[in-house]
């Protein structure tokens, strides 16, 4: 499949070396590479120039750019990363030199382009069918609360997102839809034979009680590490090979359950759960709240909430599968040779290390 990105020209000119130029077709701008701990980098101000995005007010404290459709916003040493007002937790924190940000490359390659651009990610494919996980099941009921079960909670919500899907036309598969356990590996197993899906995997939280909010997870990219995996898994994975497809379908869904639900915004994050890591394709895992918290707890045991939640859902999987499927405004043709990458909009200057 051949991946129409104009901005996965000035990436790859980070996976072939820093002394790689990358030459400008349509427009000039230079991007300086920076290296800290062995991580690259690039200036906030030369991705903004890149976007045509200019100064503007945003997130107080942070410093943001924009245009007329989006604003970002960015922290020195900081990982949380706005669009929009909706949180996203980076791979690698911002980083400040001499008075300018830097961004890792990863992050943008990963992240922000595909977010900010959805209609050049073309990792997807043609989406006709929809695999529906509920997590947890039979004698594992995952999080239990005086107002509800996990388990009872993610296929409550599994089986709306279901009727809605099939409503709107969309083909769905349910890796479970009665009060049975599947393993990790089983559940992953019926995303990857089913041909032409994404994967979206149901679950509610746990922890204080003061804890609240909505989170959406996808697979940390390759080389990366995350907190945030259950079996606490550090060492570098290759991922599913479909990091902004994930990111865009994270995207659509999470933004519409904190707008539609009015919800903490825990972020977008990135992990490496079992029935993430070794799926071949598109997929998250959202947890639509904590069942141990008094207020969501009781709220998310409502048909009327988890009603919300499965529009939520349903919204942001028709809305990605129409984006992705959607034509870029403009086609590049690209090419490699001799180190040399045609047809992106920008070109690096070499690789300085900070100390």
């Amino acid at each position: 499949m051949r991946l129409i990105l104009q901005y996965v020209m000035l990436m790859l000119t980070l996976t072939l070396g820093a002394a790689t130029a990358f030459h400008a077709q349509a427009d000039d701008t230079d991007w300086q590479v920076w290296k800290v701990g062995g991580v690259e980098y690039v200036e906030v101000e030369d991705a903004c120039k890149f976007y045509k995005y200019l100064p503007k007010q945003g997130r107080p404290g942070f410093k943001s750019y924009g245009s007329a459709q989006h604003t970002i916003s960015v922290k020195a040493n900081k990982q949380d990363f706005y669009v929009n007002n909706y949180r996203y937790i980076l791979s690698y924190p911002i980083k400040e030199h001499n008075g300018k940000l830097l961004i890792s490359a990863v992050d943008m390659k990963k992240l922000v382009d595909p977010v900010l651009r959805p209609t050049y990610n073309k990792q997807a494919g043609v989406i006709t069918t929809v695999v529906i996980d509920a997590g947890h099941g039979g004698h594992d009921a995952g999080a239990v609360s005086p107002w509800a079960r996990e388990k009872d909670c993610n296929l409550a919500v599994a089986r709306k997102v279901r009727d809605k899907l099939k409503k709107a036309g969309i083909s769905v598969v349910m890796t479970r839809d009665s009060d049975v356990f599947l393993t990790l590996g089983e559940r992953v197993a019926i995303a990857n034979k089913t041909p032409n899906c994404v994967f979206v995997s149901i679950h509610h939280n746990s922890g204080r009680r003061a804890a609240k909010g909505i989170e959406t997870f996808t697979l940390a990219p390759h080389g990366t590490t995350s907190p945030f995996a259950r079996t606490r898994r550090r060492e570098s994975l290759a991922g599913n090979n479909q990091d902004s497809a994930n990111i865009a379908l994270a995207t659509a869904i999470h933004s519409r359950a904190i707008r539609n639900t009015g919800a903490i915004d825990r972020g977008i994050q990135r992990a490496r759960f079992s029935v993430l890591c070794t799926i071949t394709r598109p997929a998250v895992l959202f947890e639509g709240g904590f069942v141990s918290s008094p207020e969501e707890g009781k709220l998310i045991s409502t048909n009327a909430y988890r009603e919300k939640l499965a529009d939520s859902i349903t919204q942001g999987i028709l809305s990605y599968i129409a984006t992705v499927q959607a034509k870029p405004l403009k086609q590049r043709n690209t090419h490699t040779g001799g180190g040399t990458i045609h047809g992106g909009g920008n070109r690096y200057r070499g690789s300085t290390r900070l100390r």
